[in-house]
């Protein structure tokens, strides 16, 4: 089931789905610090700092998803209102 998305979504937008990547990159980047840090660098700070950007870039992510859905729920809501006008 395809949604229709209006220019007005954020999902629509090239910049929104640039940081999402970014997050989702440096979630990776973080799992892999944390699981390899301390095994293949023999750095246990290294692995807590992986974990550690892991778990802010995951909070930032879904902050940011939670936040593009609500203004995607406003702006069709306030689209209806005008279409009932």
């Amino acid at each position: 089931m395809s949604r229709k998305t209006p220019d007005t979504h954020p999902e629509a937008d090239g910049l929104y789905r640039a940081i999402l990547l970014v997050l989702m990159g440096s979630i990776l980047l973080g799992v892999v610090l944390t699981l390899t840090g301390e095994t293949l660098f023999g750095s246990r700070p290294l692995a807590s700092v992986g974990l550690g950007m892991a778990v802010l870039a995951g909070v930032a992510y879904w902050g940011l998803r939670l936040k593009a859905r609500a203004a995607a729920k406003r702006a069709e809501r306030d689209q209806d209102r005008r279409g009932k006008e």
